[in-house]
């Protein structure tokens, strides 16, 4: 019997003390409740005493007139001019791009007019160059009965034909030299013997410059004497009118 009093008096203690200390423990969490409660409290009120107070009052037209601290008024107003310089600015770069695609667009029609304007040059250049092909030409200055020999020199002259054959290189270099002086009337023929052969020869020419023109042409009119053309240094005659 005693044993079970004490131990009935000991488990008694037991709980007594653990209803102890959950009581103390749900003390402190009140406390610590009411704690942070209250520092929510103290931090609310601080930040509504430092924003700045803005009433409003009705007037008797039916305005509302809106009043606030000078410090807000400020703040507000540097706000609105930082706005507005940055809306001046981005108008300014706006109309500054829009200033730059014009000019790239009166660049480009610029260009598109010069290359118009140098395709119908071309154009025109090519109808011209028809046109003279088409027009016919004016004779070229032929020699005349009027020009004399004035003197003699050394140059040159196109030896346009040579053969050795008695019975049929007379007959040729004549034939030869009245087909050339058809279409180049402006240059002299000179048929002359000199053993064994027959020889044709075109031109007063003063330099080897003139003499390869000349070549040149006659050779592009007829083409099958052109094997047989060549420049020869020669005797020449100096003309009164050339």
């Amino acid at each position: 019997m005693k044993k079970d009093t004490r131990y009935r008096n000991l488990h008694y203690l037991c709980a007594k003390i653990s209803q102890q200390h959950s009581i103390k423990v749900m003390f402190k969490k009140l406390y610590i409740r009411t704690l942070c409660l209250s520092l929510l409290l103290l931090v609310a009120l601080a930040t509504n005493a430092q924003r700045p107070q803005i009433t409003e009052r009705l007037n008797q037209k039916g305005q509302v007139t809106v009043d606030a601290p000078q410090e807000l008024v400020k703040r507000n107003n540097n706000d609105l001019g930082k706005q507005q310089s940055t809306s001046n600015k981005d108008k300014k770069a706006k109309e500054k791009d829009k200033k730059k695609v014009e000019e790239e667009k009166l660049n480009e029609l610029d260009e598109d007019i010069s290359k118009d304007a140098k395709k119908d040059e071309d154009k025109k250049k090519d109808e011209d160059k028809k046109k003279d092909e088409l027009t016919p030409k004016k004779p070229k200055r032929q020699h005349t009965s009027q020009q004399t020999i004035e003197a003699h020199g050394v140059g040159f002259r196109i030896q346009a034909y040579s053969d050795n054959n008695h019975k049929t290189a007379k007959a040729a270099a004549q034939q030869r030299a009245r087909d050339i002086a058809m279409k180049f009337p402006q240059y002299r023929s000179y048929i002359s013997y000199k053993a064994p052969s027959w020889r044709l020869r075109i031109g007063d020419f003063k330099t080897q410059r003139e003499a390869q023109a000349a070549l040149q042409r006659i050779k592009s009119v007829y083409p099958k004497f052109a094997r047989e053309m060549v420049i020869v240094r020669d005797r020449i005659n100096i003309w009164s009118n050339d």
